[in-house]
């Protein structure tokens, strides 16, 4: 028995021994199995975000010709489309084609991905959620406006338009011939909104007929002329006669497709004046409050609620005015020249002395980015009064290596925190050289946000004679302060429908007169959560800045925060919270 016994050990042992090597064989059979399936994962989702990528860079030629310099590599063919598309079919059927694109990125199971393509997976999934959102309100868009219109944003476009060859000229005259043809895209939009009760009102449309109408005015001294001529001068292959032959045809085109485009513009939307039913914010329209909310979420990539972001901005203002309170008190004469606008406190003025200084300076705190050239450009005189005090042209993702920033001479007072606020992240994040599509999707809250909390910290890091801290303090507050309360009244009037008589109320409270209340009124009317992009994205960061602290203990490093949040790129907060928790 005890004989027996051992053999049925043994043969036991020799059946289980037989058991798990045909386990551990099966194991190895399901293990290379199941990293086939991986593999293939992997390939066919790269596979899809390299097809989501052309299909959309691909558009139209003023998209492919902004985001690539090279599209040939991507193996690219000409687009079909001049400009952006918007007739009715592609607006109304917008809300299918992401539903269709969110239940293709569903069949990809995360975990067998790399970590850079879950990276990709999460935030193209959360951008299209957001985008579908918005599709749910068609012609709720505002695409006319004094400052940020279409009509006015194409002549920018059309004059940074690169030209580096022969075939770039042409490609750029075919845009001048078409441009009536895109305008007619934007009247018929506009017709739309009227039928849905959805048109800009007839204050906001004034402003757009007046900036038309200097435009049109501009036959001599036009922008896309002067712009022209610089950049086809640098352009090396083409002799002298050769760039004054295309100077003088697009000098023609300018006056025999482009003006008479704005003209034909200018005619349509003059005869839909009448048609702005509300004067007032997207509170008064049907749905209106309900598409501010998702517009927010885009705008902002928070997914903090109205009220929280209410309670934010109205905590920060007393903060911040008990701050300047308090400085003034102390400091009585440095606020005055502040407020005055004196000369007292002198600030290097020179834009490229500044990016010079900036450079050194933010070695310190912010990880080492690649070496690029900027040009600082100024805005053409005829599109000062309709331009921001000073914007970014973000490069080709393929050649971010050659930048421009333009300045505002009629509205930029201090260029040190407006340098700062533009250059850096992009070229930075461009460097990592991540998924291509991760290039096609627009975060303003992350991009603002981190620009504005860079323009803050900036303060800290310029050169104020005689003053030092005082003035930084002061700048950082006076800031914040300004960004909140504009926030807040974006707020009310979207939100809480507010008008611009409760709009002149509440800032009369804070010291601002009435002109100052209808200006603000108007560019929020014109713009909705444009302010929130800049602040919730700054407040944002700060919040998260304050947690990382905490979680990162002794091992807590400002430089090493900023090298997380940039490595992630454009994202949403909640995403970019996530990802910042599981690398501590």
């Amino acid at each position: 028995m005890e004989f027996a016994g051992r053999l049925k050990k043994i043969r036991i042992k020799l059946i289980m021994i037989g058991i798990c090597l045909i386990f551990l064989g099966g194991y190895s059979l399901i293990q290379e199995w199941k990293d086939q399936k991986k593999n293939t994962t992997k390939k066919v989702f790269d596979q899809y975000t390299d097809a989501f990528f052309k299909e959309n860079i691909s558009t139209n030629e003023i998209t492919m010709h902004f985001f690539l310099e090279n599209p040939e590599k991507y193996r690219l063919e000409q687009p079909k489309n001049l400009y952006p598309s918007m007739n009715q079919g592609s607006i109304l059927n917008e809300k299918i084609k992401i539903s269709k694109e969110i239940e293709k990125l569903k069949k990809f199971k995360q975990k067998e991905l790399t970590k850079k393509q879950q990276n990709t997976y999460m935030v193209l999934m959360d951008y299209l959620r957001r985008q579908k959102n918005l599709s749910m309100y068609p012609y709720y868009e505002r695409i006319l406006g004094k400052t940020s219109g279409q009509q006015a944003q194409i002549l920018l476009t059309l004059s940074e338009y690169r030209l580096k060859n022969e075939k770039d000229i042409k490609s750029y005259f075919q845009l001048l011939k078409g441009l009536d043809g895109y305008f007619d895209s934007l009247i018929e939009y506009s017709k739309e909104q009227v039928k849905r009760n959805l048109f800009l009102s007839d204050q906001s449309l004034k402003e757009v007929l007046q900036q038309i109408q200097n435009v049109i005015k501009q036959k001599e001294n036009n922008m896309l002329v002067a712009t022209f001529n610089l950049r086809i001068a640098d352009i090396k292959g083409i002799n002298a006669a050769q760039k004054k032959k295309y100077c003088r045809e697009n000098k023609k085109l300018i006056g025999t497709k482009v003006l008479p485009a704005y003209e034909k513009l200018y005619s349509h939307l003059q005869a839909l004046n009448g048609n702005g039913k509300n004067e007032n914010g997207l509170y008064y329209y049907k749905n209106g409050k309900e598409y501010y909310k998702v517009l927010v979420a885009q705008k902002t990539g928070s997914d903090k609620t109205i009220e929280e972001m209410i309670e934010i901005s109205d905590r920060s203002i007393e903060k911040c005015l008990r701050k300047l309170i308090k400085l003034q008190k102390k400091y009585p004469n440095i606020i005055n020249e502040y407020r005055n606008h004196k000369k007292n406190i002198k600030i290097v003025q020179n834009p490229q002395n500044i990016l010079n200084k900036l450079r050194q300076k933010m070695v310190k705190y912010y990880p080492k980015a690649p070496k690029v050239s900027c040009k600082i450009k100024y805005v053409h005189k005829t599109m000062e009064e309709y331009t921001s005090p000073a914007f970014y042209m973000v490069p080709e993702i393929d050649s971010y290596k050659e930048n421009v920033i333009y300045i505002n001479k009629a509205q930029t007072a201090e260029l040190y925190p407006t340098l700062a606020h533009e250059l850096y992240q992009n070229v930075y994040y461009a460097a990592r050289n991540d998924d291509p599509v991760r290039y096609l999707l627009d975060y303003p809250g992350y991009s603002e946000g981190y620009a504005t909390y860079v323009e803050v910290f900036s303060y800290s890091m310029m050169d104020a004679e005689g003053y030092g801290d005082i003035y930084q303090q002061m700048n950082m507050e006076m800031y914040e302060y300004n960004l909140a309360l504009c926030s807040r009244v974006d707020l009310g009037v979207h939100y809480e429908g507010w008008k611009k008589k409760d709009v002149r109320a509440y800032l009369r409270s804070f010291g601002m007169d009435d002109s100052q209340a209808d200006e603000l009124f108007q560019m929020i009317i014109e713009n909705p959560a444009n302010y929130l992009s800049y602040y919730i994205g700054y407040q944002e960061f700060h919040e998260l800045l304050t947690d990382y602290k905490k979680m990162a203990g002794n091992k807590y490093s400002l430089k090493a925060y900023h090298t997380e949040i940039l490595d992630a790129g454009p994202c949403s907060f909640d995403i970019l919270r996530r990802r910042i928790e599981s690398n501590l």
